[in-house]
């Protein structure tokens, strides 16, 4: 919804809704997202601010004339894409992001419903962004939790996107590629499989080992109570307090870190695993040999 002049939007808040809001384009923290319940699009601009809704069309039109009125333009042509785990949203990736850009990539963390679609589907929309990405020729994927499992699925789709950039590192931080236990425990109470969603069920053990296999360098980052014992006394070994240390593990890893005192939900926002995975992109390495 444009104002007078037919640039400047007129700007609203939003009301969340992180897990019936799905990204559709991003360039630059810009975003049109689609509801799944709805079909209905909105643009938002990078603070989250409603500029303008309706079709992916019309949303797609009132992003074009303000990149032209604004010479809206991504910081770098390394895309660094952001995925969040499961019932989260792209604001846990937000440290990420910011540190990322801060280091000169163009790091945007992508939302996606994770309790209402499968990794099949979160698959396809991520895909979707990408092949209408601009500007990008080298392109990073940096997940946590399922997210990870979502990225597993999207390289193996061989989508558009992956013959016109160049595709550096997947980094995969608490993801459950052996399968999950808590999982398990959750998707045999057959009362919440409306509320958990598709996804949560394609992590048992018997079918996250059947995911595809990074076709792309990968690093794992796992989280660790540290005396073998974990923090999750339903789990076995050590543990994150979500997932296990043994099912973080995939054979062709280029790096694995295992971080001692660290747990699932908050892994991914400290310090010190941020600039390791920044590191993690450029070398290859999370930490820096001695």
């Amino acid at each position: 919804m444009a104002s007078g002049d037919g640039i400047s939007p007129l700007v609203l808040p939003t009301l969340g809704g992180r897990q019936l809001w799905g990204d559709e384009f991003v360039h630059a923290g810009y975003r049109i997202q689609r509801n799944v319940m709805s079909g209905h699009h909105r643009l938002l601009d990078p603070r989250d601010l409603r500029l303008s809704g309706g079709s992916f069309d019309e949303c797609r039109e009132t992003f074009d004339r303000l990149r032209e009125a604004k010479g809206i333009q991504p910081v770098s042509d390394h895309l660094v894409v952001l995925l969040h785990g499961y019932l989260r949203s792209k604001e846990v990736m937000h440290p990420m992001g910011r540190y990322l850009r801060a280091q000169g990539y163009d790091a945007w963390a992508l939302n996606y419903p994770s309790t209402r679609r499968t990794l099949e589907d979160h698959a396809a929309q991520v895909e979707a962004v990408l092949d209408r990405s601009e500007g990008a020729r080298t392109v990073s994927l940096v997940t946590h939790s399922m997210g990870g499992m979502v990225a597993r699925v999207l390289l193996a789709r061989e989508g558009r996107w992956m013959r016109r950039m160049t595709l550096n590192r997947l980094v995969m931080i608490g993801t459950p590629n052996q399968g999950a236990e808590l999982a398990e425990h959750l998707v045999s109470m057959a009362a919440l499989d409306v509320l958990l969603g598709p996804a949560l069920a394609q992590l048992h053990r018997d079918k996250a080992r059947r995911l595809p296999h990074p076709v792309i360098p990968f690093g794992l980052v796992a989280g660790a109570k540290g005396d073998g014992r974990g923090w999750n006394p339903l789990l076995p070994g050590d543990d994150d307090m979500t997932v296990t240390v043994d099912s973080v593990h995939l054979p062709g890893s280029e790096d694995v870190w295992i971080v001692q005192g660290a747990v699932h939900t908050f892994i991914h926002q400290r310090p010190d695993v941020i600039r390791g995975v920044e590191r993690y992109l450029r070398t290859g390495r999370f930490i820096e040999p001695g």
